[in-house]
């Protein structure tokens, strides 16, 4: 097996959900692409949300800072040399295909090939219906897998002028340049159910997925991926979790449930003791054997896709924390 990669979410669009608000600024955001590198994460993942919605579970009276993250990352990509930038992920419903295709382009060649493009349908269907009131009752499912078509397209770099009519989308002999350093642009996908798995097989390069059932994710997508041609070997796997260490797992899992992530959890109906067992959330030495467990079923690529932490010095240290005392104990 290949030595294992770690990566880590950045918070451009958490607060009000996952953090409080006010929880980082333009500075802070950025510092905390700086600290990964340093620490030597292999990539940083930027979340998007677009605006508050009903399901958002943020409060009327708040304010969250929610920072666009191609922009981010490209502000990032001026301040770093070697990790990769990722949108982790963007919502795709919710933009152009190919002013995005322009924008992933440019952001790939202007970081050296340090780009990763995320896509996803989004968290809430309620933020699409707000922001996109005028595309009415369109399928979300059907929508990406159009936008993604048409993404994969035009940034190839054996492709001329790209045609497409959809049900969704339509361009007529569009052709765009430059290309990006990386060829293919790496595509990670989402794939929580057979529709994503799908699209995953067809357009994607990775999949992105929950570390308990990335094992198993991972052999259903290898039974699709033949129709197209391609096999599993191709695929980076990104396996994903929670993160919360502490000196006892009675620490940890208290610190868990009064943290706004908690709270947030359970205010979406989840079983907090489930989700507390399902992540790593615990000691050093527990969560080592958590991941190490995945490993063994031929998985190496880990995102630690949320950072509980309701100030940005906690989260600093529970960055610190996991590359220096987890790390080490995988070998």
């Amino acid at each position: 097996m290949s030595r294992p990669r770690f990566d880590v979410e950045i918070p451009t669009c958490r607060e009000g959900v996952f953090v409080p608000c006010g929880f980082a600024g333009p500075d802070d955001v950025i510092e905390c692409v700086r600290l990964a590198e340093r620490l030597g994460y292999e990539a940083v993942w930027a979340t998007d949300f677009v605006a508050p919605n009903p399901d958002s579970g943020v409060g009327a009276a708040e304010r969250p800072n929610w920072y666009e993250p191609m922009i981010t990352l490209a502000y990032a990509a001026a301040e770093t040399r070697r990790i990769k930038l990722g949108t982790g992920v963007l919502v795709l419903p919710c933009r152009d295909p190919v002013i995005l295709a322009k924008q992933a382009a440019t952001l790939d060649r202007l970081s050296k090939g340090r780009f990763l493009l995320g896509l996803g349908l989004g968290a809430w269907r309620a933020e699409f219906r707000a922001v996109a009131t005028w595309r009415g009752r369109a399928h979300r499912g059907r929508m990406a897998a159009e936008f993604t078509e048409v993404l994969r397209r035009l940034l190839a770099h054996d492709a001329g002028a790209v045609t497409f009519e959809g049900e969704y989308v339509g361009v007529k002999d569009v052709a765009l340049d430059p290309k990006p350093v990386q060829d293919p642009l790496p595509f990670y996908m989402v794939g929580r159910n057979a529709d994503a798995l799908e699209r995953v097989a067809k357009f994607g390069d990775a999949l992105m997925v929950a570390h308990g059932v990335a094992a198993v994710r991972k052999r259903a997508l290898a039974e699709r991926l033949g129709v197209y041609g391609r096999t599993i070997g191709e695929f980076d796997v990104l396996a994903e979790g929670e993160l919360l260490l502490a000196k006892t797992r009675e620490a940890a899992v208290a610190a868990y449930r009064r943290s706004r992530f908690g709270r947030y959890r359970a205010m979406r109906g989840l079983d907090l003791d489930r989700q507390i067992a399902a992540n790593w959330i615990g000691t050093a030495e527990s969560v080592a054997s958590m991941i190490g467990a995945v490993m063994e079923q031929g998985i190496d690529h880990f995102n630690v896709l949320h950072v509980v932490a309701d100030s940005l010095e906690e989260r600093f240290e529970q960055m610190r924390m996991f590359m220096e005392d987890v790390v080490p104990r995988l070998g």
